[in-house]
C-alpha cells in the first residue's frame, strides 16, 4: 500500500486510485451484506443497518440517540484523518483472524435471526480488515469510533432493567419532596397526595431516566475521547455519567411532584412532564464538564495562577515603593 501523506481526504483519493478501487469494492461488499440484504425483522424485511435505525426510533427502547452514532463515528474518523494517512503501513495477519471472527458472528446472526449479533459484528469485520490491509498503526485510530456502534444497539432486557431506576427515582422524589413539606405517600412507583388533592403520579418507564442515562453515557464517552489524554480519565467520565443521569432525573421527578403539590397537578403531569427533560438533561452535561475540569487539575491550576498573580502584584508594589 502507498504511504503518501495527504492530509486532505480528497487529495488522498486522487493520489491513490488503486487503493480507492479496493476500498470501493470492500465498501460495496459491506453495504450489500449489512445494508441491502433483508434478513431481520418480523418478516425478514430489514437489513442490519435498517434494523438499527428502526429500533432506535422506537420510544420503548429509549435509544433515540442511536441515530446520531454514525455521525459521531464519521466525525471522529475524519478528525483523525491526518494521523491515519501518516501512520506507517504494514499487513497484520491477526487482522484476518478478527475479520473471520466477525464473519462468523454474522453467519450465526443469520442462522439465529439475531440482529444484535449481526450489528455487533461490524466492529470486528471493519477493524480486522483495516488491520489486515494497513496494519495496527492505522487500525488503532478506528477502534474508538467503531466501539461507539454498541451505543446504537439496544440491550436485551433493558425495559425490565428500568424497574430499578423507577424505584430509585420514586424514593428520591418522595424523600426530597417530604423534606420540602409535601404531604405525599409513595406506593411502589406511584406518588400521590396524602390528602387526595391530586391524582397519583406514576413513575413509568419513561420517567425511569434510562433514556438520559444511556444518552449521557454516550456523550461522556465521546467527550472524554476528545478532551482527555489518559484512559483512566475517559473511564472516569463514563462512570460518573451514570450517577449524574440518575441524580438529574430524580431532581426532575421531584420538581414534578412539588409542582403538583403546591401549584397545578394537571400542568405538572402533562405539560411540565413532557418538557422537563430538556431542562434537567443539561444538568448532567454540566456535571460532566465540572468533573472534566476537576480531573484535569482545574482548581489546582486556578490556585497556582491566582498565587502567581498575587506574587507578581506584590513584587510590583515592592518595586514601586523602592
Amino acid at each position: 500500500m502507498t504511504n503518501l501523506r495527504h492530509h486532505n481526504p480528497l487529495q488522498w483519493f486522487r493520489a491513490n486510485p488503486l487503493t480507492v478501487a479496493l476500498l470501493v469494492t470492500i465498501t460495496g461488499t459491506f453495504f450489500y451484506f449489512y445494508c441491502a440484504i433483508p434478513l431481520f425483522g418480523n418478516f425478514r424485511e430489514q437489513s442490519v443497518t435498517y434494523w438499527i435505525w428502526a429500533i432506535c426510533g422506537k420510544p420503548e427502547y429509549d435509544y433515540g440517540h442511536g441515530r446520531f452514532v454514525p455521525l459521531a463515528m464519521v466525525f471522529l474518523v475524519f478528525r483523525s484523518w491526518k494521523k491515519i494517512t501518516t501512520s506507517p503501513r504494514s499487513s497484520e495477519w491477526w487482522g484476518l483472524a478478527i475479520l473471520v471472527l466477525g464473519i462468523l458472528f454474522y453467519i450465526v446472526s443469520y442462522r439465529t435471526i439475531q440482529a444484535r449479533v449481526a450489528a455487533g459484528s461490524i466492529p470486528f469485520v471493519t477493524y480486522g480488515l483495516i488491520a489486515f490491509l494497513w496494519g495496527r498503526h492505522v487500525a488503532k485510530h478506528f477502534i474508538f469510533p467503531l466501539v461507539l456502534i454498541y451505543f446504537a444497539i439496544p440491550l436485551p432486557g433493558l425495559i425490565q432493567a428500568t424497574n430499578g431506576l423507577q424505584v430509585i427515582a420514586t424514593q428520591i422524589a418522595y424523600h426530597v419532596s417530604s423534606l420540602c413539606g409535601a404531604d405525599i405517600i409513595a406506593a411502589g412507583t406511584n406518588i400521590k397526595s396524602a390528602t387526595g388533592q391530586w391524582d397519583a403520579l406514576k413513575i413509568a418507564e419513561g420517567c425511569s431516566g434510562v433514556r438520559s442515562l444511556i444518552a449521557l453515557t454516550f456523550i461522556a464517552a465521546v467527550y472524554g475521547y476528545l478532551s482527555q489524554d489518559r484512559l483512566w480519565k475517559q473511564a472516569m467520565l463514563i462512570c460518573i455519567s451514570i450517577p449524574l443521569a440518575i441524580i438529574a432525573n430524580s431532581i426532575r421527578v421531584t420538581t414534578i411532584v412539588l409542582i403538583a403539590e403546591y401549584w397545578n397537578a394537571d400542568f405538572a403531569a402533562k405539560t411540565y412532564h413532557n418538557f422537563s427533560g430538556f431542562i434537567f438533561f443539561p444538568l448532567g452535561l454540566a456535571g460532566l464538564l465540572l468533573v472534566s475540569f476537576l480531573i484535569n487539575g482545574g482548581w489546582k491550576r486556578e490556585r497556582e495562577m491566582t498565587t502567581s498573580r498575587v506574587i507578581k502584584s506584590t513584587n510590583g508594589d515592592s518595586a514601586d515603593t523602592e
